[in-house]
């Protein structure tokens, strides 16, 4: 393989792969990006997991066709130090050569025959679902992820579900002591019903924040989702399992208390609280809330220290007295403008708190309560 590239557009594409890579010492050739120059003109980039593949392209002026496999963490510091605009990339005796004007520097390479390429990768056969602009599915991902289970133990939870049906899709994430709920209108005429990984979801999201994507083409063919850019492309599998029925958690339960408070005014009485109860033995993270008329007292306390806040707020209701997790409600709220009005939704102290903006029921959250002991 002899090739010359744009070092700029080279250090993109591999950044852009990378994204898929992870440390795998039991399998090395999956902490590798493979790279293949498809014709003269053409530069493929692959990254895979085996659960998410990225692959991009860049044009080239190639020699020589070929096909490489190398860890790409030391190439990524070594060209991103380089000045020249263009450099060379070619393979002498199983390594790679990376060549400039004053700088020449060899790579050890792997077998490319050994690399896996993720199977039905080809998007051509997928069912196509919506295009929606690569901001806003970033902020979605970021408004939903954060409530779905964290360990892989429980694979049915350990994702983001997408559901599409009427020209709407749906968001949902739960661990089952919280769920997130996003609604999205999409031009659409197709139904979808489908589990992304977390740590999917994790690694597109990264690479949304760090890369100036435009439209994605988001397409299901049996148990893969695509999500399609341009030349980028990322392919990830499907969590073939059950998910929970959260129309039944949104839509049975009746609340007949209420609270409307500044979304700043909250997070502020929350993050102080938070100090003290992040280390709480008994109940991390949890808190005692006392609602009244047109008041909230929360508190707090710690092994060595404890703390009470005051805040008036528009409540109707009976009094009620209940134990949340602080970190759940901030984890949530830091998705609102400060200055909206949030509404938070309760009916006992052993049911479920529903929070929501006052100007937007298309983003609601569901949180279990605590055990409630005294303080």
């Amino acid at each position: 393989m002899i090739v010359k590239v744009n070092r700029g557009e080279f250090l993109k594409k591999l950044r852009t792969v990378e994204k898929a890579v992870t440390e795998n010492k039991i399998k090395p050739i999956i902490s590798c990006v493979y790279l293949e120059v498809k014709d003269e003109k053409t530069l493929f980039f692959c990254g895979t997991n085996l659960e998410l593949t990225i692959t991009s392209t860049m044009e080239c002026e190639a020699m020589e066709k070929g096909k490489v496999v190398f860890q790409p963490q030391l190439i990524d510091e070594y060209v991103k130090e380089l000045s020249d605009d263009v450099i060379l990339l070619k393979v002498e005796d199983s390594t790679l050569v990376i060549e400039t004007g004053d700088s020449s520097s060899e790579f050890s390479l792997m077998d490319a025959d050994e690399f896996p390429m993720l199977a039905n990768r080809n998007s051509k056969e997928a069912k196509y679902c919506f295009t929606i602009p690569s901001k806003e599915l970033l902020e979605i991902f970021e408004k939903v992820k954060f409530s779905a289970a964290i360990s892989a133990d429980n694979l049915s939870l350990n994702c983001l579900r997408l559901d599409v049906q009427g020209k709407v899709a749906r968001f949902v994430s739960t661990d089952t002591y919280r769920l997130t709920y996003l609604v999205k209108e999409v031009e659409t005429e197709n139904e979808v019903e489908v589990s992304i990984p977390l740590n999917t979801v994790e690694a597109i999201t990264k690479l949304l924040r760090s890369e100036d994507l435009k439209d994605i083409n988001i397409s299901v063919k049996e148990n893969h989702i695509y999500f399609i850019s341009d030349n980028t492309e990322m392919v990830s599998r499907t969590i073939e399992l059950p998910y929970p029925n959260y129309g039944g958690i949104l839509g049975t339960a009746q609340y007949n208390k209420k609270m409307i408070v500044k979304t700043d005014e909250l997070m502020k009485v929350l993050k102080r609280i938070q100090i003290f109860v992040r280390s709480n033995i008994d109940s991390k993270y949890g808190a005692i809330f006392e609602f009244g008329d047109n008041f909230m007292h929360v508190r707090g306390v710690s092994s060595i220290a404890k703390i009470k806040e005051d805040l008036a707020i528009n409540y109707t209701g009976d009094d009620l007295k209940i134990s949340l997790n602080v970190k759940f409600l901030l984890e949530f709220l830091q998705n609102f403008d400060k200055e909206s009005d949030v509404i938070i939704e309760l009916k006992e102290s052993n049911s479920s708190v529903r929070i929501a903006s006052v100007d937007d029921e298309n983003y609601i959250y569901v949180v279990m309560p605590l055990a409630l002991k005294d303080m």
